[in-house]
């Protein structure tokens, strides 16, 4: 079994939505202060635009840039043994966890992203805590693989859930030289009793 997958095409509507939710209430500000600026200082109105309005244009522009190029790097994969994350515009990842390496499964949603039916289903392993460390609080830790922005979110943790189940942790898989050394200790060991 492999499946592939790539985040909802409303992951893009989602970028949008935060990027407007940001730039709007600055545009708004910025257009009352320039109103201020210009009606008690208006030699210095002209300069107060451009150092406040410029940037944030170029911020918005680079979002509506950017976005669609992240969509289109990431990809997800299911595998018989393992989850695999990539992504990326500039600087490209890969995350791999292996399925006998998994811990926990968990579904992210926030109120926008209920909105448009998405979630990020996160794939924690054991002791993994990422850059935030063990002690950051709930919330904190972070996942070795976070499969974001998928409106099936429920299949795909019951997907990674069923395979990960009737595993035992940190198993060795075929092939593996653990699984080899593991099977030469086991005939030792019955050579040993008999």
């Amino acid at each position: 079994m492999e499946e592939s997958f790539k985040p909802s095409p409303n992951m893009l509507r989602l970028y949008y939505t935060y990027t407007s939710l940001a730039v709007l209430p600055l545009a708004v500000l910025g257009l009352v202060v320039f109103w201020l600026v210009s009606v008690y200082r208006p030699t210095l109105a002209y300069y107060f635009a451009v150092c406040f309005f410029v940037p944030l244009v170029i911020a918005a522009c680079f979002v509506l840039y950017w976005a669609p190029k992240y969509y289109q790097s990431v990809n997800y994969r299911l595998t018989d043994e393992e989850v695999i994350v990539e992504r990326g515009v500039w600087w490209r990842m890969k995350h791999t966890v292996p399925y006998s390496r998994v811990m926990s499964v968990d579904t992210v949603q926030g109120p926008i992203s209920r909105r448009f039916g998405l979630a990020t289903v996160d794939v924690y392993t054991a002791g993994y805590t990422g850059v935030a460390g063990g002690s950051g609080g709930p919330g904190a830790r972070r996942a070795e693989a976070s499969i974001i922005h998928v409106s099936h979110f429920t299949e795909t943790r019951e997907t990674i859930l069923g395979m990960v189940r009737g595993r035992s942790l940190f198993a060795a898989r075929p092939g593996d030289v653990g699984a080899e050394i593991i099977a030469e200790l086991r005939k030792i060991r019955e050579a040993l009793k008999s």
